[in-house]
C-alpha cells in the first residue's frame, strides 16, 4: 500500500497520461525499476552478505520490460 501527496499524485498521473499508460503501468515499468537500480548501488560489497541474503538480492534484480 502506498499513499501519495495530492501534488505528487497529480504529477505522476500527468506523466502516465503523457506516455499513454496507466498510473499502475508507470509505477511498474518506470518508477520501480529506477528505484531498484538506485537501491542496487547501495547494496553491500560482495562477500559481505549471507547466502540467503545474496539469494534475496538476486531475486530483487528482476528486469521489467516495457
Amino acid at each position: 500500500m502506498q499513499s501519495l501527496d495530492p501534488e505528487i499524485y497529480a504529477q505522476l498521473r500527468k506523466m502516465a497520461k503523457d506516455r499513454g499508460i496507466t498510473m499502475q503501468e508507470l509505477i511498474r515499468a518506470v518508477i520501480v525499476p529506477d528505484w531498484m537500480r538506485k537501491a542496487g548501488a547501495a547494496r553491500p560489497a560482495p562477500g559481505r552478505t549471507s547466502r540467503k541474503g545474496a539469494q534475496r538480492l538476486r531475486r530483487a534484480r528482476a528486469t521489467v520490460t516495457a
